[in-house]
């Protein structure tokens, strides 16, 4: 029965395989499960965002993209590890607070210190150590609209990362 060794080699390097994969998926779901880690220390540039707007007006913008409404190709967010943060739109700077909202981590309120504040709510946040989604509302009796967004990480010393002042 020459057979045995091979089986039992093909099932030790089956075992070997599985045990491996197993480690790789844990070391995901801890990395994933602290996305306050994962969301401050980088910048992050707007890809795509789909508006609708109380006033039945809707937005789009795909960076690079040919059938934008709207333009945020100069529109970044930095979260800092202290809770506040900055954020860019067209070279206007403005200061930010922000917190996770519940215990997973996947609702968010950011402030936005314009002349004026306005108070944001973000849901469904998903993050990667280069991807940020989420859906994000508003309604402070100015400004009432309902958004999903994707963000990119700018990497940091490519040239591209931006000076926050």
């Amino acid at each position: 029965m020459k057979l045995k060794p091979f089986f039992a080699a093909i099932t030790f390097l089956f075992l070997v395989s599985f045990v491996g994969n197993k480690k790789t998926e844990t070391n995901t779901i801890i990395t994933d499960g602290n996305k306050e880690q994962l969301l401050t220390g980088k910048t992050w540039k707007a890809d795509e965002i789909r508006a609708q707007l109380s006033n039945n007006t809707t937005a789009y913008y795909k960076r690079g993209g040919k059938k934008n409404t709207v333009d945020y190709d100069h529109d970044f967010l930095k979260f800092n590890t202290d809770h506040s943060g900055t954020y860019i739109y067209n070279d206007n700077t403005y200061l930010t607070k922000w917190r996770f909202t519940d215990p997973e981590q996947t609702k968010m309120e950011l402030i936005i210190y314009y002349p004026s504040p306005l108070v944001i709510q973000l849901e469904y946040i998903n993050l990667t150590d280069k991807l940020f989604t989420y859906t994000q509302y508003t309604n402070d009796g100015r400004v009432e609209y309902l958004a999903s967004g994707t963000r990119t990480a700018v990497a940091c010393n490519t040239g591209d990362e931006i000076v926050l002042k």
